[in-house]
């Protein structure tokens, strides 16, 4: 039986445009599939994919701190920009997940100090996306996953701009069970724990070219476009207010 996303659906209270996007739905079913005790996201940036993670914590009520780590400076591939999104993004969360959710402003290898070997159930990959560095920032963490952990990568399939993602996950999904979606640049699940989740299990069993990897790949894609058009509808709308402003404000005077 294929993975299929969680009902009925739901649409991210918080979202940005973020090449994330579209991976909103599966950020809510592994949340709930796992129960993470502790959830770590290398690489944030807006902070979309960070928030899903909150959101379905919040929504499970279960004992989870979920943290972010980013400098929130801009690296090569995101480019540079200053602190308004950090603020912006810690004055939600902060308002919105209270107690739970974490930002860290610093770099991955400084934070490694703050978390207890074997602590992690979840942990995202998403920082500079150059072969070397998905490499040093997933070795690195390797000694504070848990025996239940799961690891997701964003970007998989991306093969411009220098991402090297899509090479170290050819190599670690030779490795270990794993499961790639293929829509919103690719996202890659990796099953690190003995003792992981048996709805990921499955997940992660899938022979990549079976039936149910493709309609579970389907499923989850046409969820994550329902999110694209949702966005771009909301950003229409406020376009559209902007202009019937500006009209309005442009009108002679009767």
């Amino acid at each position: 039986m294929p993975i299929l996303p969680m009902k009925p659906a739901v649409t991210p209270a918080y979202m940005v445009k973020s090449a994330w996007l579209e991976h909103g739905p599966f950020a809510f079913w592994v949340v709930n599939a796992v129960r993470p005790r502790l959830v770590v996201e290398l690489g944030s940036h807006r902070g979309y994919s960070f928030c899903c993670f909150c959101e379905q914590v919040q929504r499970d009520r279960t004992e989870t701190r979920v943290v972010a780590i980013d400098t929130w400076k801009g690296d090569d591939h995101t480019g540079a920009y200053g602190d308004e999104i950090y603020e912006s993004l810690h004055a939600y969360t902060s308002k919105t997940y209270p107690g739970f959710s974490e930002m860290k402003r610093m770099y991955f290898s400084e934070a490694l100090s703050t978390f207890a070997d074997g602590s992690i159930d979840l942990l995202h990959v998403d920082g500079r996306h150059y072969y070397e560095d998905v490499v040093e920032d997933f070795t690195s963490y390797i000694p504070k996953l848990s025996d239940r952990a799961v690891v997701l990568f964003h970007d998989t399939q991306v093969r411009d701009h220098n991402f090297g993602v899509y090479r170290y996950w050819a190599e670690l999904s030779a490795k270990y069970p794993a499961f790639e979606f293929h829509h919103g640049n690719g996202l890659g699940v990796l099953t690190f724990g003995k003792n992981v989740a048996p709805a990921v299990k499955t997940l992660t069993g899938f022979a990549p070219d079976s039936p149910d990897a493709s309609a579970t790949r389907d499923a989850f894609a046409r969820e994550g476009a329902r999110l694209t058009r949702t966005l771009r509808r909301r950003r229409w709308l406020v376009r559209a207010k902007r202009f019937g402003q500006l009209f309005e404000f442009a009108k002679p005077a009767a």
